[in-house]
């Protein structure tokens, strides 16, 4: 092999590995900006409180994150939505005094959940929250369930509750927390984070089906 074609093959291969770089330049631009998208779709399509009436279920789910999730909970069941409730993912050393005491909830409520509310503290994530709510549904011989957890946890809720209990109907109960401000999410590292991360795992379990 000559000289020339030495400078000739190098050149080639420059000119190859460039190509390459800008193909790999443009596929991440391209990647990053439909993650950005995916995510802005996901935040402005977030479930939003139910106003219409809804019908009954045979049970209610409450995926346990915070106390509003438990007061919607109860308020459901309250107002004869159903005739059971499940409280997955309690952490130990909560039963139901405890509930009601650190709830504030009144007579009624409080009756509501020692009669027809039950406590599942094997749960935790939201996969096993699905298999704890799916056996219950078992132990009871339900065809429907409603969940209430957070509008930001629903999209991936549904996912995980459906690839579990198929044979279910599956209606949602989208609880919009009080410190959640979607407007100019993005600004507020604390929203953005939690937004985020909850779409990472929402894409996941949406490619693992």
């Amino acid at each position: 092999m000559t000289k020339r074609d030495d400078i000739a093959k190098g050149l080639a291969t420059r000119h190859g590995n460039g190509r390459l770089l800008r193909y790999l330049v443009i596929y991440s631009v391209l990647a990053v900006a439909s993650l950005v998208a995916g995510l802005q779709h996901f935040v402005l399509t977030l479930p939003q409180p139910t106003k219409d009436a809804i019908q009954f279920t045979d049970g209610i789910v409450v995926v346990t994150g915070g106390q509003q999730r438990v007061d919607d909970g109860l308020f459901l069941l309250t107002n004869g939505k159903a005739d059971r409730m499940l409280i997955s993912g309690v952490g130990e050393g909560v039963n139901r005094a405890v509930l009601v005491q650190e709830l504030g909830l009144d007579d009624r409520e409080a009756n509501a959940l020692f009669c027809c509310a039950e406590l599942d503290f094997t749960a935790g994530n939201t996969r096993g929250n699905a298999v704890a709510a799916h056996q219950w549904a078992q132990q009871h011989g339900m065809r429907s369930l409603r969940l209430v957890t957070a509008n930001y946890h629903m999209p991936r809720v549904l996912v995980v509750f459906a690839r579990e209990m198929p044979e279910l109907d599956l209606y949602q109960w989208a609880v919009t927390p009080a410190d959640l401000r979607v407007e100019n999410w993005w600004l507020d590292r604390a929203m953005f984070r939690l937004l985020a991360r909850e779409y990472a795992k929402y894409l996941a379990e949406t490619i693992r089906i």
